[in-house]
């Protein structure tokens, strides 16, 4: 039972990026991979359910759990890679973010600071608030109450 469990744990542990695959140099990660193996492990561990020895049924849920685990974390961390800007212009240089710093400190504006600052609006392009109830002295009356 111990070489099936091999069987089943060495490609998921290649599919997690953990083991270069035979041939490569590098690890890569394949969760369809890892996850179809993990698959595989547990559909083993149930239908042997009850029918193994406990060294045998201790082995099975160990790889389990370490590779699950394994799986969650690197799923989390492919998940934060996607999440994170891949905007190069987003990601400044340390001596670009320092020059940043000292101009913010001179009261100065970089040049994408002050394409991204709109302009501020006038008392004319602002739309009027929504009526609070409190407001209702103030506020106009509608056109159709005379």
């Amino acid at each position: 039972m111990g070489e099936l469990i091999t069987m089943c744990s060495s490609p998921a542990l290649i599919g997690l990026g953990i083991v270069p695959a035979p041939g490569k140099e590098e690890p890569e990660v394949d969760l369809h991979l890892a996850r179809h193996f993990i698959d595989l492990l547990t559909l083993l561990d149930e239908k042997t359910a009850g029918q193994l020895d406990e060294a045998e049924t201790k082995g099975i849920q160990q790889a389990l759990h370490e590779l699950r685990m394994g799986f969650v974390q690197i799923q989390q961390a492919s998940q934060q890679q996607a999440d994170a800007p891949t905007d190069p212009s987003q990601h400044k240089p340390p001596e670009d973010e320092a020059e940043d710093e000292a101009e913010d400190e001179a009261g100065g504006e970089t040049e994408a600071e002050a394409a991204d600052t709109p302009e501020p609006q006038t008392p004319d392009d602002q739309e009027p608030d929504a009526e609070t109830p409190g407001d209702s002295e103030t506020a106009e009356a509608p056109a159709g109450d005379d």
